[in-house]
């Protein structure tokens, strides 16, 4: 079992979350599409699952409904990494049965209090 799967479409930004993800110890993959990680999803457990709302091609909410059909990963917590508006972001959670959300700009204690939580 891995740690954590992040569906992240910016290189950037993937790369910032897994160097403070794993100077906490935590395993991770990278995917930038969301076919790429209901793939990795397929194949591997995870203890927690961070997507981007918007991605290209689809949207995390289809992705979250996907994931939240399948075996695997039906009971994987699933946190929303979106600056969208919040109000907004709340009910698609609710809507697509995905944990939570995390907003940029993270602030670094915070997001790893946060993922911990649910790992």
């Amino acid at each position: 079992m891995r740690d954590i799967l992040i569906i992240q479409d910016s290189p950037a930004l993937n790369r910032l979350l897994k160097f403070v993800l794993e100077s906490e110890g935590l395993s991770v993959d990278l995917t930038e599409t969301g076919v790429e990680g209901l793939d990795f999803a397929s194949s591997m457990q995870y203890s927690l699952i961070l997507l981007d709302y918007m991605l290209p091609n689809t949207n995390g909410g289809d992705v979250c409904k996907e994931l939240r059909n399948r075996d695997l990963t039906k009971s994987t917590p699933i946190l929303f990494i979106s600056s969208k508006d919040e109000s907004e972001l709340a009910a698609i959670v609710e809507q697509v049965g995905a944990d939570g959300y995390l907003m940029p700009p993270f602030k670094g204690d915070e997001f790893i209090s946060k993922i911990k939580k649910y790992i």
